[in-house]
């Protein structure tokens, strides 16, 4: 199985959220610099997470972005959902067979169902607020990149530590 990259923009995202939870609401120019999302993109993917209702817009004094409920709540399962706009496990990934995709008539089938139960199952239990504390903070780009510093410019390698004899 593999997520769209937009999945994973908003799992950095919530994580983020989760992390700086007295710091909420959070604006996504905030979060977008700080984990390296193309803020644009960002956006967007906000806007799906707000439809799905996993967060919302506040627009008071302090605006931002706040989870509609805990995120201890919400499964990683719920949020690639949201994001991918399906099931991720419920079709036959041979969805263009005239079989009908049923367990009974296609062993195929069979065996994708059972083998994607486990996956399903460690996704629905593992939530954002899980995710966030078991997993290390890192960026997605550069901070140059990230803040659109200037194209063709020559990257220089980060220094080598060396042992000291």
């Amino acid at each position: 199985m593999k997520i769209k990259k937009s999945a994973a923009y908003a799992l950095h995202a919530l994580m983020y959220m989760v992390r700086h939870n007295t710091q909420l609401p959070a604006t996504t120019a905030t979060i977008a610099k700080a984990e390296g999302i193309p803020p644009n993109y960002l956006a967007k993917i906000f806007q799906q997470l707000v439809k799905s209702r996993l967060i919302k817009a506040v627009k008071s004094k302090k605006k931002g972005y706040v989870f509609t409920r805990p995120p201890e709540e919400i499964s990683l399962l719920e949020l690639f959902e949201a994001v991918e706009g399906t099931p991720l496990f419920d079709d036959c990934f041979l969805r263009h067979c005239e079989c009908g995709g049923s367990k009974e008539n296609c062993r195929i089938f069979s065996v994708w169902i059972n083998s994607t139960k486990q996956v399903k199952e460690i996704l629905e239990e593992t939530t954002i607020a899980d995710a966030a504390w078991s997993h290390p903070e890192h960026r997605f780009m550069s901070l140059s990149e990230s803040l659109g510093g200037p194209k063709g410019k020559k990257k220089t390698k980060p220094a080598q530590l060396g042992t000291i004899s």
